[in-house]
């Protein structure tokens, strides 16, 4: 199964005129997250190093290694990856390129580095410490190293190929890890049981009746099981909707909302729970609430309810 495949589905109100009826879409709730555990680092024999080389891509990786390529997401998510079009490493071509297009000269100096500096055959300055042009290395007997002796220069092209060469080092969770990681999303990125959740656990949040009068076309507003009377104080009450929290593992957010803005509050906590590398669990949950609506945007066609 594809990574997204695992995500709830939620109803998306379209955005309505005074003329229209309620239009609603279902789609995939995208905004739903999941993270690999912090503490998963003290588990060494559920990993395994791996160098990526020029060719790999978290697909191509899951084929070989999972025999699966749509396990792509497990790789990308045990090691933090966000963005993997600037955090996977670039093959050497693709990198010449990019260091064009980010700087004028690729050859100019980017910064300056400490060259090794040996006193009695000891090891003084470390070589490789980023330092300013004028620094200039100082023995213990008071002699003053020149500016050859003391730095280099790291060309901007030797910078980013640095950097590129730090995202090769990567972790491969081993097959334990992976059964455990594919058992869990599911279960991480659901819903909590909630009033706008239907036969089918697909979220629905009732576009708003007030939005017509507030000129908030597409707004969504979330509506409590309550009497019309608490409603109505709910949501014209310093403009404040009512929401709930969805706690599902270790880190959870809160989602408020109003008639014309949004607000969002995140919150960490850690599980008490003792874990061990054969039962503990493999990812937490950083999501949008299961149980609150939000308000879309004012401004375009479209409301959202997450």
């Amino acid at each position: 199964m594809s990574y997204f495949s695992y995500f709830p589905n939620v109803y998306v109100g379209e955005g309505i005129t005074d003329d229209e009826s309620v239009k609603y879409r279902l789609v995939k709730n995208i905004f739903r997250k999941v993270k690999a555990r912090s503490d998963l680092n003290q588990y060494a024999t559920l990993f395994e190093s791996y160098s990526v080389q020029d060719g790999d891509t978290p697909t191509s990786l899951a084929y070989k290694l999972f025999d699966d390529q749509y396990l792509d997401w497990v790789i990308i998510l045990i090691n933090d990856i966000i963005d993997v079009y600037s955090e996977w490493p670039k093959n050497i071509a693709d990198l010449e390129i990019y260091t064009r297009e980010v700087y004028e000269d690729p050859d100019a100096v980017h910064h300056w580095e400490t060259n090794e500096i040996l006193y009695n055959n000891i090891v003084l300055i470390k070589e490789g410490i980023e330092v300013n042009e004028n620094w200039r290395s100082i023995m213990p007997d008071g002699t003053v190293k020149t500016a050859e002796e003391s730095i280099y220069p790291v060309s901007n092209y030797e910078h980013e190929y640095y950097l590129n060469e730090k995202k090769r080092q990567i972790v491969i969770p081993l097959a334990p890890m992976v059964d455990m990681m594919v058992e869990e999303i599911e279960e991480l990125v659901a819903y909590e049981p909630h009033a706008e959740l239907d036969d089918f656990n697909n979220k629905k949040t009732p576009i708003s009746l007030a939005s017509r009068f507030l000129n908030n076309i597409g707004s969504v507003s979330y509506q409590s099981p309550v009497s019309t009377a608490r409603i109505s104080e709910i949501t014209f009450n310093n403009g404040v909707s009512a929401s709930s929290t969805a706690g599902v593992a270790t880190s959870t957010s809160t989602t408020t909302s109003t008639s014309t803005s949004t607000t969002s509050t995140s919150t960490s906590s850690t599980t008490s729970s003792s874990s061990s590398s054969s039962s503990s669990s493999s990812s937490s949950s950083s999501s949008s609430s299961g149980s609150s609506g939000s308000s879309g945007s004012s401004s375009g066609g479209s409301g959202y309810g997450y």
